[in-house]
């Protein structure tokens, strides 16, 4: 949803937190297109994860050794703007910048809002849809026995995906708070999902500080993105792609009048293109930045502004805005939460059970399968517990609620 963010004026000083105000400025049948967009662009991004998997399972039975050669099939998939249909990690940018835009919307709207409420409403949607994924990967797991033979020594999947039961070290994986979970690789992302969850205020208040000089805070978003992506530091490699979503939502009001206004459909173009070039620029400049370098770490880095870059002109660009709100963007992005949980898992059954280097088979049978478990997921796990969600929030809120009184009282 559009938002128009206002404060009570202080003589040029900067708002106070509890003056913030938000109110809807266009009217609701846009406000829905647009969050159908981002809904749209969710979707492609988790479809892209998909294929990201599909490549890497791929990778060491196809992939020649060294640098591609100009013009062959690898050359084309990852020196090419054609990376951008595998992009995997960059996806993930997406996903974070999605979140941190339109998980605050909400608190915009009040300021009574309920952050006890929030964050147990976050819970239950974050958490125990993954157990469930978990649940279904070891099930995967114990039905099709995994067996190293069937896969590429040293390979992606002989390194990351768990291979053999293991009480202890599925016990671990419910925790998601690891640096890998072998289980369902893709869940190391909901670790920093919750962490932006319990840091949410925070980043509000500092977004609606500093909304007047967007231009430099996000800059500084990025840099700290870039040194935490060179140094190692994973907090400042996330955390602030998560902020830059909220300072997104915060002048969304902005980007909504300038996007209206008659030279923004050019200037969206080239935001759209050097965005979508930006998040890919590692693989590009590859020959000449080689990877694993400081210089690849920092172009990793920068990828958070071409995630933002996406994002924004998914809600501001009319062309591209259309394209997301198409039936098979829609149906991916809602479903898109249960497939990036249970893809992997299916991919990876497959590649065991087939063999790595049928790879070709596994790609054509285990993306529509893929798909097709993710709806059944949607519809048999997640969409319930949507309810349960709202439950837990109302819950949490009158009880703190009423915490509260009582206290008062006493």
């Amino acid at each position: 949803m559009t938002v128009e963010v206002r404060s009570e004026p202080d003589q040029g000083r900067a708002p106070e937190p509890s003056a913030v105000v938000a109110k809807p400025v266009v009217p609701r049948r846009r406000n829905r297109e647009r969050l159908h967009a981002l809904d749209g662009l969710r979707g492609v991004a988790a479809f892209i994860v998909v294929l990201h998997h599909v490549l890497l399972i791929a990778q060491p039975v196809s992939q020649p050794p060294g640098e591609p050669a100009p013009l062959s099939a690898w050359w084309w998939l990852e020196r090419t703007p054609l990376k951008l249909l595998t992009a995997g990690h960059e996806a993930v940018l997406v996903f974070f910048v999605l979140s941190g835009c339109v998980v605050v919307l909400p608190a915009l709207k009040r300021v009574d809002f309920s952050w006890p409420g929030f964050v147990a409403s976050r819970v239950v949607r974050l958490l125990l849809p993954a157990w469930a994924a978990i649940a279904f990967a070891s099930l995967l797991l114990v039905i099709v026995p995994r067996l190293p033979q069937q896969v590429t020594g040293d390979s992606w999947l002989a390194r990351q995906v768990q291979s053999d039961w293991s009480w202890p070290r599925l016990v671990v994986q419910f925790s998601l708070m690891g640096q890998v979970v072998p289980y369902d690789n893709v869940l190391w992302t909901l670790k920093w999902e919750f962490l932006f969850s319990l840091l949410l205020p925070g980043f509000l208040v500092v977004a609606v500080l500093l909304q007047r000089w967007w231009l430099p805070a996000g800059l500084l978003a990025v840099g700290l993105g870039v040194a935490g992506t060179v140094g190692g530091i994973q907090p400042l490699e996330y955390l602030p792609v998560f902020f830059l979503g909220v300072l997104v939502a915060v002048r969304l009001r902005a980007i909504e009048g300038w996007s209206e206004s008659r030279g923004a459909k050019r200037v969206l173009v080239v935001v759209l293109v050097l965005s979508a070039l930006l998040l890919v620029g590692e693989f590009l400049l590859a020959p000449i930045v080689p990877m694993g370098s400081d210089g690849s770490h920092a172009l990793i880095g920068m990828e958070a502004l071409g995630a933002v870059g996406v994002v924004v002109c998914a809600g501001a660009a009319t062309r591209f805005r259309h394209l997301l709100e198409r039936r098979v963007p829609q149906f991916l992005g809602r479903i898109s939460f249960s497939l990036y949980l249970v893809h992997l898992p299916v991919l990876a059954t497959l590649a065991f059970l087939l063999g790595d280097w049928n790879w070709p088979v596994v790609g054509l049978i285990g993306v529509p399968l893929a798909v097709l478990t993710g709806w059944g997921f949607f519809r048999l796990v997640e969409k319930p517990l949507h309810k349960v969600a709202r439950a837990a929030k109302r819950g949490a809120g009158r009880a703190v609620e009423r915490y509260v009184r009582a206290d008062r009282r006493g």
